[in-house]
């Protein structure tokens, strides 16, 4: 097995990258080695959180875009299935253990913590808030999300498919946060246009003007309406990566993978590849909606 990962990690570092990533540097994989989340900082400049994946310790990394570490921080709480990192205006992070593989899991749930200072280690782990939700059994089975964006009292979730059809979008409320004994029942609000790829990471521009969905093959940027469905701008497709989330870096996107690299789109890039709004499902060529911040953009 791990000669396999071995020659999987060289290939990844030989590759090209294909049209529109940009290679920008890589994480430590013995630290790293499944990222799973990103989010940039708003309150320092230049700093990104990345998480792993499950199986991992629940660790939060502070980075810088070329993948350099300048702060880890424990977490009192379990990394079960961590899939994505929020943030919001307040100095507040969300991770969401929203993961579900295999559909095994009925109860999921999203953390909220302070943001740490990268540049002042604890020797304490970060306590965090906790809400809940019930992932329910149905015909089609239990969800599977690894993509989440904050959207005022409520985190949306990107459901993963793997059928080709669009992927849902199921609001989950914060506030007041859903105890253990009384989880939240998320609703659909929609779906997203033309995102048939298993969605991997999510992100909304700090002005909520723009939100950015990911898969291994595919990045697409949408205009934030008020509400959905949300009008697709642009895409950028790329030779497959294992990569599992976006942020926003000014109107660039940076993005992480499994093994280490971290990517660049810039704004010049996807906005090469706009989507005439006659494309988007609903949408009419002669009258698309006008671009309006979110009310409480990631």
């Amino acid at each position: 097995m791990r000669t396999w990962i071995a020659i999987g990690l060289i290939w990844l570092q030989s590759a090209p990258e294909g049209p529109g990533l940009e290679s920008l540097g890589r994480l430590d994989v013995a630290r790293i080695p499944e990222a799973s989340g990103v989010v940039a900082s708003r309150r320092h400049p230049g700093v990104f959180w990345v998480h792993n994946d499950s199986g991992n310790p629940p660790l939060l990394f502070a980075i810088r875009a070329d993948g350099r570490i300048v702060g880890q921080f424990h977490l009192g709480v379990a990394n079960v299935d961590w899939e994505d990192v929020a943030i919001d205006d307040q100095g507040r992070l969300y991770i969401g253990d929203i993961g579900n593989n295999g559909g095994r899991l009925p109860l999921r749930a999203i953390y909220r913590l302070d943001e740490p200072d990268p540049a002042k280690p604890l020797d304490r782990p970060i306590a965090a808030s906790l809400a809940t939700f019930y992932n329910p059994t149905t015909p089609a089975g239990r969800f599977d999300a690894e993509a989440m964006i904050l959207s005022g009292r409520e985190m949306i979730l990107v459901a993963k498919r793997h059928d080709g059809r669009e992927a849902e979008l199921l609001a989950v409320p914060l506030d007041p946060p859903a105890p253990i004994v009384r989880p939240a029942r998320p609703r659909s609000i929609g779906r997203l246009a033309k995102f048939v790829e298993p969605a991997t990471g999510a992100s909304v521009s700090r002005d909520g003007t723009f939100l950015a969905v990911c898969s291994e093959t595919v990045a697409r940027v949408y205009s934030m309406t008020p509400d959905p469905p949300w009008p697709l701008v642009a895409e950028t497709r790329h030779a497959s990566r294992p990569i599992e989330g976006v942020a926003w870096e000014g109107r660039d996107l940076i993005l992480v993978a499994e093994g280490g690299p971290l990517y660049r789109i810039t704004e010049k890039t996807w906005r090469a590849n706009r989507v005439s709004p006659a494309a988007t499902p609903g949408k009419s060529a002669a009258a698309p909606r006008p671009n309006l911040p979110v009310r409480s953009p990631r």
